[in-house]
């Protein structure tokens, strides 16, 4: 497939997360697919890696700690063979008011039209401290 179809369903990926539909979003992932999580468990519970099925539960906890949603913009994408890098901007509110504003980076490996790994890269302490310690 070429980059720039991979592209797209990276971004159509980012485009259901935006419009609040995670569940339509993971249809786009292979059902071996791994997520992946920059940081350290012991320190950050979500990082680490993920089934598709981890990923809804990782996602409803999160949205639990920003009940008014995320606002989602991808800032950049690059394309190289089976690969896409995404840079993405993530703003929302949590629950106790504190404003989560983070800066990341996501690298899609893709076959066949179908996401089968994500590799995310983020401020570990930022999302600890607006998601978890909240």
């Amino acid at each position: 497939m070429k980059t720039t179809g991979n592209t797209a369903v990276v971004l159509q990926f980012f485009e259901r997360f935006a419009a609040g539909n995670a569940q339509d979003a993971l249809t786009l992932l292979d059902e071996q697919a791994v997520w992946w999580v920059s940081g350290k468990p012991d320190q950050y519970p979500s990082a680490g890696p993920h089934t598709k099925d981890e990923v809804l539960q990782l996602l409803g906890r999160v949205g639990q700690a920003l009940p008014n949603g995320v606002e989602i913009q991808v800032t950049s994408t690059t394309a190289q063979d089976d690969r896409v890098v995404a840079e993405v901007a993530s703003r929302g509110v949590s629950a106790a008011g504190k404003v989560y504003d983070q800066r990341l980076v996501f690298v899609f490996q893709l076959q066949d039209s179908r996401i089968h790994r994500i590799r995310e890269y983020l401020d570990t302490l930022h999302a600890h401290d607006v998601l978890v310690a909240h």
